[in-house]
């Protein structure tokens, strides 16, 4: 039956039919099996670009990446009043998470 065929006048799927009947490919697991098999050496590279990178960038991208990944994105909180707009959120925002401009 065409998928379009099977969908009901809402555009969903009756009971008994689905859209992915084959479920998803086995070469995207197989990709992400791949991709994880070089976890260690990506760790390293990115210890040796944090330690010796030629661009101040460079490093402090790349210690940020093995901060996320070893504790997690740290949660950033917003307070609004409701009064204020989302310019006005957004740059307070960012006064929170810009790093302090007067630090050495």
């Amino acid at each position: 039956m065409e998928l379009t065929k099977a969908r009901s006048a809402n555009g969903q799927f009756p009971k008994g039919f689905s859209g992915n009947p084959g479920g998803r490919p086995r070469d995207e697991q197989k990709v992400a099996e791949l991709a994880r098999s070089y976890t260690k050496e990506a760790i390293y590279t990115l210890v040796d670009l944090m330690r010796s990178g030629n661009d101040e960038r460079v490093r402090g991208t790349a210690a940020q990446a093995l901060l996320d990944r070893g504790w997690g994105k740290p949660k950033v909180e917003v307070v609004a009043d409701g009064a204020g707009s989302y310019i006005e959120a957004l740059r307070l925002i960012n006064e929170q998470i810009a790093p302090d401009q007067t630090a050495p």
